[in-house]
């Protein structure tokens, strides 16, 4: 009995072991023909690069070398593409090294979608004249395809460290710079796909002829259907920022964006922006000639003389509000200064043509509060004023509502629902 007993527990684990080179075999094999793979994506890639890419583009490109590493991919050191046509008319974008690693699944399925792409130190500098982008001929890279880039899009991840980036808007005669950016893109596959994007870096550029400064970090994930975009929902805050002697501690703007490609009355609309610790100089003129013009306004309405405003100094402003069905509603505009308190509600309803608006305003120790409510071009201000004063707020509430309809035009609601309503 202990004879067959040995017998089966040999053939076990002669038995075993066969699996074990078996599975060591296939695992090798395996590797082998990643390997292969990996090799020949390697050589086709310095072959488009030294060969077809540059002829195509009509820009030089360079490298000092590429090499090949099965944990990586493929690393292309200090990668340069010039401006057209070549680098005596300068640089477009270097980098000190990229990596490129395609999806080992696809690639042994002859389709080509990368796991990975990284960008270390890239220094990019992009141009705009007459309305066209110096990087316009760069796009001939993309696929050809009606489908739109997020049904195109063939990478999972897309990483950039310390990168620098310089845009000169020619039309506008506006430069921005973001140095020390850190870029993440994600791509979740679902249909047409989602996307996450992540960005820290210091902003510059020159506003009113002042330098203007700051930290930010932004976040936002993007769902996309075929169609198109969907929804967007995200965050950015921005530290640390300084425009000429003026400066502010923190700004945070939060968004919840939906129904993006629907009509305007299925629009869905949330967002809050906080803002804290903003000091304005008096020699800031522009911005003090503003304030005490709207101070000596509230004066009128109160009856008292209000203290003229020198330095701004804001411990925090709030704002939050929706957009729902064609009705913007800002539930909370509050501000916290040194020389006004204020705690307000408007809201804009676009089908109805209507406000209703709530405004509290502290100015030491003198108090108002109003209430605007009907039809946007002349609604009931109250309490009762003089016709001079219900004149200058009517004006004043008129140009906060062109402003608004500027950025959420919410009039062709009504528009859309009328035509809507004659064709049925």
């Amino acid at each position: 009995m202990s004879d067959r007993l040995l017998a089966a527990y040999n053939m076990n684990i002669f038995r075993f072991k066969i699996m074990v080179i078996l599975l060591l075999a296939f695992g090798l094999s395996s590797g082998v023909f990643a390997y292969v793979k990996y090799k020949k994506f390697s050589e086709y890639l310095i072959s488009r690069i030294n060969l077809q890419t540059g002829k195509k583009l009509g820009r030089q490109i360079k490298f000092k070398r590429i090499a090949f590493s099965p944990l990586k991919g493929v690393v292309i050191y200090e990668p340069c593409v010039s401006r057209a046509p070549d680098f005596s008319k300068g640089i477009f974008f270097c980098a000190r090294r990229a990596i490129i690693r395609p999806e080992i699944a696809q690639l042994m399925r002859n389709r080509l979608y990368f796991s990975n792409v990284e960008l270390t130190d890239p220094v990019i500098k992009a141009r705009e004249a007459g309305g066209k982008w110096d990087f316009d001929d760069l796009l001939a890279l993309l696929p050809r395809t009606s489908k739109g880039l997020h049904i195109t899009w063939n990478a999972r991840k897309l990483s950039v460290t310390g990168a620098k980036l310089e845009v000169d808007i020619g039309s506008s005669g506006r430069s921005i710079a973001i140095e020390n950016a850190d870029i993440t893109l994600l791509h979740y596959s679902a249909l047409a796909g989602n996307f996450e994007l992540k960005l820290n870096g210091d902003v510059k550029t020159i506003l009113n002829g002042q330098l203007l400064t700051a930290r930010t970090s932004f976040k936002t994930d993007l769902n996309f259907e075929y169609s198109g975009l969907t929804a967007a929902f995200g965050d950015v805050q921005f530290t640390g920022a300084a425009l000429g002697a003026a400066t502010i501690k923190k700004t945070s703007l939060s968004w919840e964006i939906f129904n993006i490609d629907k009509p305007a009355r299925e629009k869905n609309y949330t967002a809050g922006l906080k803002a804290e610790g903003l000091f304005i100089p008096a020699q800031s003129g522009a911005v003090k000639q503003s304030v005490n013009s709207a101070m000596e306004l509230l004066s009128s309405v109160i009856g008292k003389a209000t203290p003229r405003v020198e330095d701004i100094e804001m411990d925090e402003l709030t704002l939050d509000f929706t957009l729902n069905n064609g009705v913007l509603f800002v539930k909370r505009l509050d501000l916290n200064t040194n020389f006004l308190n204020l705690k307000n509600e408007y809201e804009l309803n676009g089908p109805a043509r209507t406000v209703n608006i709530r405004f509290a305003a502290q100015i030491g120790d003198n108090r108002l509060d109003l209430t605007a409510k009907g039809p946007m071009d002349r609604p009931d201000i109250l309490p009762a004023m003089s016709v001079t004063l219900n004149r200058k707020l009517t004006e004043a509430i008129r140009g906060i509502n062109a402003s608004l309809l500027k950025i959420f035009p919410i009039l062709e609601v009504q528009d859309d629902t009328t035509k809507k309503e004659r064709s049925e």
